[in-house]
């Protein structure tokens, strides 16, 4: 670039766009249609309507299902920006060399962030696979997950996305080594990609939150009264007056499998429930457990919009409701980390990423969008009269959300520390 030839405020923004896109591994692999539902305000919450799902009927006589309309919340609540100063003198350089000195260190800062949250929202992924304490690096390993997922109706259409600690992903690449060659890869790799198993896609990331269980140490804990369905479990035999589970903690109940929700016939995998918050027991060892999924045998009810109380049959996710003194088994050692790995349908996850309204008063505002990605940025400017001295600042606006939490599995890895 000539020194009489300036960067414009258009070139500065649509050079940290392509950055901003290169650089997140995440926000390619999840679902991207909701933006054009939110105005451009932070804060925006919409309420997505989940497809209505039916049981079907044998024979010639109608047997009309109900219709219930599940919902839930997707709000736009992530803000990330980063300020960045520079004189006119700074706009004679190349886009190359503006960007290396003053984009890439926020942007990357800013896409790492942005797949940290779409990476936090898998902490609500219920179904499990893998041992903890051992990092999860064979092709059996992915083979058994995608069985199970298979068996639990999860669709098998091309879009299964493997999501991996690097710790995974080098015991992986040094198993698979001549399975998968990067001669097979052709074009632009996106960032991440580290090929293919078994019917996921793999990709790396350190953005994958750790899960530290709860300190049960003590207890034997066990189902407390018969036929409970809902999104809480009544249990007793806890350590008395401790913080027995930690939000996140997963955990199975004896003779309670998940179904397939196609069929519903027994899947043959014990159902996995994660609880929502800290769990203390009470004196004489009860805790009240909050959890998801919600655990419906085929009696569960809820009331539609005309008030009427309607079946959840169509939504069955377990064979029976617990037994009363069913044995609950935390997955993990107590008071142990582990690292986690993610299996999971384009669909489970949904980003949205949307434009700013930008501010009448900034010397520069500026929006740009990749229609490709989806993916947005805002530059704005002002001048500091008190310092003398123009300041500009690039801005992302969004909210991730897992909206099927059951096309999505957790594949349990090492305690960091062993690595």
């Amino acid at each position: 670039m000539s020194a009489n030839k300036l960067l414009t405020d258009d070139i500065i923004l649509k050079s940290a766009l392509r950055l901003l896109v290169n650089e997140t591994v995440m926000a390619p692999l999840v679902y991207r249609d909701h933006e054009r539902r939110f105005a451009s305000k932070v804060g925006d919450t919409i309420s997505l309507e989940l497809p209505y799902r039916t049981k079907t009927a044998s024979g010639p006589v109608l047997e009309i299902q109900p219709m219930v309309d599940l919902k839930t919340p997707f709000r736009i609540n992530r803000h990330e920006h980063f300020g960045v100063e520079y004189t006119m003198k700074d706009r004679t350089l190349s886009i190359q060399q503006f960007t290396d000195r003053y984009l890439r260190s926020g942007i990357v800062q800013m896409a790492n962030v942005i797949d940290r949250s779409i990476c936090m929202t898998l902490k609500n992924v219920f179904f499990s696979t893998g041992t903890p304490g051992v990092t999860p690096g064979n092709f059996l390993s992915f083979a058994s997950s995608g069985a199970f997922q298979t068996a639990l109706a999860v669709p098998n259409d091309g879009r299964r996305r493997a999501v991996l600690n690097p710790s995974t992903c080098a015991v992986l690449a040094d198993q698979l080594k001549d399975l998968n060659s990067d001669k097979g890869l052709s074009g632009i790799v996106p960032n991440g990609y580290r090929g293919e198993v078994y019917k996921y896609s793999l990709h790396e990331t350190q953005n994958l939150p750790t899960h530290t269980v709860g300190n049960y140490t003590g207890s034997t804990p066990v189902i407390n009264g018969a036929g409970q369905t809902g999104n809480s479990l009544i249990t007793n035999g806890w350590a008395p007056g401790q913080t027995v589970l930690l939000a996140g903690d997963v955990f199975k109940v004896d003779d309670v499998y998940a179904v397939n929700p196609q069929n519903y016939e027994n899947s043959g995998y014990l159902q996995c429930f994660v609880c929502q918050s800290d769990v203390i027991a009470d004196g004489g060892g009860n805790a009240l457990i909050p959890i998801v999924p919600t655990l419906n045998d085929g009696t569960l009810t809820a009331q539609n919009d005309e008030g009427q109380t309607v079946s959840l049959r169509a939504y069955q996710n377990v064979t029976n409701a617990p037994a009363d003194g069913a044995t609950i088994t935390v997955i993990g050692e107590s008071d142990t980390t582990y690292q986690q790995n993610y299996l999971f349908h384009r669909e489970a996850i949904g980003l949205a990423m949307v434009d700013f309204i930008l501010p009448e008063t900034a010397t520069v505002k500026k929006r740009v969008r990749d229609n490709r990605s989806g993916m947005s940025l805002a530059l704005t400017g002002f001048f500091d009269g008190i310092n003398y001295r123009e300041v500009h600042r690039i801005d992302a606006l969004w909210g991730a959300h897992i909206i099927y939490p059951e096309l999505a599995l957790r594949m349990w890895g090492a305690q960091p520390e062993t690595l």
